[in-house]
């Protein structure tokens, strides 16, 4: 049986590669990059371009050196060399050094993904490659929303040279750029004829026809006006969003300060829900299990718990059988839950009502919650507060997709990976006729891809999320502003630290 497609990916530091790694590398190089053109050499004319490990073991002795790899099983597809540099004055860069992808894998996006992990830091002073492929000329423009521009390279050639100085194959000294010619002689020879495609000429007229030994030198700049264009809107948007997953789980459980008050909260659940030990109890987005875990503890024996998230169950259900805990764990999206078995209790904590930017993905969630409730069972459900991220906001726009470059300039942060505060005002932006805040989210050197994503959430107003539950077969017991580890004291609806709505509701 043929096995099925299934990407992995993830980003290491070149001197992090193993020996297997290595070799790796160098057998996708040799058998997947191309051919000599024998324009230098005629003996080496359509033979393979190769590159031993050796060539790679000497880049990991460069520290600013990292590799994003794909790998499908134990087989590795793509990779994507790059360095990453911060100059004297504290801007950081990032070039494209080698792109490689297996010749039974292209046009799966796999090029695109390891390109944007190397690029797709907004905050970067620079991104660049050299090459002879235009299509991967377009990728830098598209993941940079920027245009390769000759006379803006020409102006920063003293921070190309800065890069130069670490690249084994690039010298300051044979950079060949005016205003219509952007290239750097490589003494590299591959067949330029089989790269051909309806992008060639484009560039050949803005970066010119490419020399003998030379490759384009592409650049973009953080200081460049950004080019908007309605269909890679929507793209980022896709892509943030079939993302979230990936998102979610990459969040470092153990510095988020929002998960020591699990007993707090399992004491109010409990309170609120009047369980018993032999009560059904659904926790519907679980992420890392930690309610589900306090439960059990507590020694309740009928525990179900769903998230969308692979990575975080697998940590959830090896936690569990260490503590010998009886959960039933199951890969679920929480929009979508059958009707069926029916609970006592539904817990749906921390915001996965609202993790959808669409406003009906949201709703599908309390449907699906009412669609698993006994008559007369109860939910305890935690949206973010609308009000306190209205009051705080400092970047507003009435429509971000009239404002494009509000959302592009917003400055990106690691908070998911990091302490957790989505409400940080510095880096939100609150679109206020749809009611998405927007974040630019960076994950890096955690074993996996190093990824920046836009993050939109959903949040409401206590009169909103009450109205969303009483329309869709709830009664609301109670609604209330809270803030951590103080559930059993509500808040002011003009108090500040109520961040959380804390609704529960019983299934009429």
């Amino acid at each position: 049986m043929r096995k099925k497609y299934q990407p992995i990916y993830k980003t290491i530091k070149c001197s992090a590669l193993t020996d297997e790694q290595l070799e790796a590398c160098s057998a996708l190089f040799s058998a997947n990059y191309g051919e000599y053109s024998g324009i230098d050499k005629a003996e080496k004319q359509g033979r393979r371009i190769k590159l031993p490990a050796l060539y790679y073991r000497k880049m990991g002795e460069n520290p600013n050196m990292y590799v994003s790899l794909c790998y499908n099983g134990d087989k590795l597809l793509g990779q994507a060399f790059f360095l990453r540099k911060e100059l004297a004055n504290g801007e950081k860069c990032s070039w494209v050094t080698q792109l490689v992808v297996h010749h039974s894998y292209r046009n799966r996006g796999v090029a695109t993904r390891l390109l944007q992990s190397a690029w797709g830091f907004s905050d970067y002073f620079a991104w660049g490659l050299a090459t002879t492929n235009a299509v991967t000329v377009k990728t830098l423009e598209s993941v940079t929303w920027r245009k390769v521009d000759p006379i803006i390279i020409g102006s920063h050639l003293n921070e190309i040279g800065t890069l130069c100085d670490e690249i084994v194959f690039a010298d300051k000294s044979n950079l060949r750029v005016d205003d219509r010619k952007s290239q750097i002689f490589t003494n590299f020879y591959p067949e330029f004829q089989k790269l051909k495609n309806s992008l060639t000429d484009i560039y050949i007229s803005r970066l010119g026809t490419i020399e003998d030994g030379c490759e384009w030198l592409a650049f973009t700049f953080q200081h460049q006006d950004m080019v908007f264009d309605e269909k890679h809107w929507e793209q980022m948007l896709d892509f943030s969003e079939h993302q979230l997953e990936d998102a979610y789980s990459r969040m470092e459980m153990s510095v988020q300060g929002w998960t020591k008050y699990t007993p707090h909260e399992i004491d109010f659940v409990e309170r609120v829900c009047g369980l018993n030990k032999d009560s059904l109890i659904l926790d519907a987005g679980c992420g890392a299990g930690r309610h589900s875990m306090e439960l059990a503890k507590r020694g309740y024996r009928h525990l179900t718990a769903y998230d969308f998230s692979p990575r975080l169950l697998s940590q959830a259900e090896k936690r569990a059988g260490e503590e010998g805990y009886n959960i039933d764990f199951e890969r679920k999206d929480c929009r979508h839950l059958r009707r069926g078995l029916t609970y006592d209790a539904v817990i749906c904590l921390y915001d996965v009502i609202g993790s959808f930017r669409l406003y009906d993905d949201n709703i599908s969630i309390i449907k699906s919650i009412r669609g698993v409730l006994k008559r007369g069972g109860r939910c305890v459900v935690s949206v973010m507060n609308m009000e306190v991220t209205e009051r705080q906001a400092i970047y507003k726009v009435d429509d971000v997709r009239k404002n494009p470059q509000a959302l592009l300039r917003l400055k990106a942060s690691n908070i998911m990976q990091s302490t957790g505060n989505v409400f940080n005002p510095e880096y939100y932006l609150l679109d206020t006729s749809s009611q998405l805040v927007y974040r630019k989210e960076q994950f890096e050197m955690d074993g996996e891809l190093s990824s920046e994503y836009v993050i939109a959430d959903y949040r409401f107003t206590r009169s909103q999320i009450v109205e969303a539950f009483e329309s869709n077969g709830f009664k609301v017991l109670s609604a209330e502003y809270v803030k951590l580890g103080s559930w059993d004291k509500p808040l002011t609806s003009e108090d500040n630290a109520g961040k959380e709505i804390l609704l529960v509701a019983e299934r009429r």
